[in-house]
Order: C-alpha cells, then structure tokens, then sequence
C-alpha cells in the first residue's frame, strides 16, 4: 500500500514540475535574451532622454539671461549672488546638452519655449522687491519642476552618458533650490510647488515580471511539499511493504 502511495506522490510530483518548468524556463530565457537587448539600448536615448535634454536646453535659454539680470537689478545681495551661481552653472550646462545632443542628433531650440518668455517678461518688468519675489518664485517653480524629471532619468535611463549628464544636473538643480530659497523670497503663496507636482513618474519594465516570480515560488514550494511527503512516506515504519 506503501509503495503505492510513493508511486503516485512521484508521479504527482513529476507532473507538477514538468508543468511548471516550461514556464520559468520561458522566463529565464526571456531574460537572457534581454541582455542583449539592454547593451544596444545603451547606445541609444529613449524618448525621455530626449526630452531630458530638451528641457535642460529650454531651462539654459530662459535661466541664463535671467540669472544675470538679477545680478544687475536684484534688490538683495542674497539674489545677486544667486543669479551669479545660477547664471554660470546653466552655462556649464549649456556647453555639455549641446554636445550631448550632437553626439545623439538631437535638435535643441535656440529660442525660449512660449511660457518661459512669459516668465522672462514678468520677471524682467519688476523692480525692487517685486523683482526679487517674482526672481526666486519663478525659477524655485521651474527648478522643482526640472528636478522631477531629471530623479526620473537618473533612475531609468539604460544610457550611461545620459545617467552620467542626469547625475551632475541632479546636483546642479539641488543646490540651486537650496540657494533660491535661502534668498527669503520663496513663497509658497506664489505657487512654487504647483508645477512640480505635474510630473507624473514612469519606471523602466524589470526583466523578470511580478508573474514570473510568483510562479517560480509557486515552483519551489510544490517541490519542497512533494519533497517532504516522499521522505516522510519512506521514513514511516512498514514504508517497504
């Protein structure tokens, strides 16, 4: 009677793991075949990279002029000196998104989008403290805006000179908002958060689905069970009856 039952917890055993394999086994070479997929597309940009390097370039355009404008008209010297920094940091990298995007053939604009050269108007018909308020509030805005994009790119990008350009703007943005708002002239009143909560994130697929997961557990558990089952049924006394 024994024996039969070991037979039939073999066979059951047999039968549950031929049926699951195939499965895993689609999985795994799934993501071999990935590999190499993921190597050529680290020579290329995805869209988002693309869009990265726009946006950056369209931040330079409008930044640049204004941080030296506030150099000139600021009314405090905290603004001054941040239109300073602001002004040579986006110069730095302004050289390097324009030689990014002719080692990739990207086109970059060489004129403000339509809603920067709003806020350049804005920012340039104020004087005094108006000018200092509408300064920081705007670029406080755009840089929380940037910096949610660029967190995106460093995250998923596959290409390592893109990760690379992504890692020293993260650094960039972030001591710029920092230095924004030390001037005292950031006010959440003026909706410096409302476009950087646009942005809604997007993150690379893994190589290996959440499904493809499950099922190997699954896997591992039916053949632990049938495992223990068999070694309990030989171990019982009478086991070879």
């Amino acid at each position: 009677m024994r024996r039969r039952i070991v037979r039939w917890s073999v066979a059951a055993f047999l039968v549950l793991l031929g049926a699951a394999c195939p499965a895993v086994g689609v999985a795994m070479a799934s993501a071999s075949q990935a590999q190499p997929d993921q190597q050529r597309a680290q020579q290329a940009l995805s869209d988002l990279d693309r869009e990265f390097l726009t946006v950056i370039n369209f931040a330079n355009l409008w930044e640049i002029p204004m941080g030296k404008l506030a150099t000139e008209r600021g009314n405090s010297q905290a603004v001054r000196d941040t239109g300073a920094v602001l002004a040579a940091d986006h110069t730095k990298l302004d050289t390097v998104v324009n030689q990014l995007a002719d080692q990739f053939g990207v086109r970059l604009s060489d004129q403000p989008s339509s809603s920067t050269q709003g806020w350049m108007d804005e920012i340039s018909s104020k004087n005094g403290e108006d000018f200092d308020n509408a300064f920081a509030d705007r670029l406080r805005a755009a840089h929380g805006t940037v910096f949610g994009l660029i967190a995106e790119v460093r995250s998923g990008t596959r290409n390592p000179v893109i990760r690379d350009f992504a890692t020293q703007a993260n650094e960039i943005v972030m001591k710029h908002m920092t230095l924004l708002e030390g001037t005292g002239h950031v006010s959440a009143q003026h909706g410096m958060f409302a476009e950087a909560a646009a942005r809604q994130p997007s993150y690379p697929e893994n190589t290996l689905t959440r499904g493809d997961l499950l099922l190997a557990g699954l896997v591992a558990v039916l053949m632990a069970a049938a495992t223990i089952g068999i070694v309990r049924t030989f171990s019982a006394p009478g086991s070879t009856e």
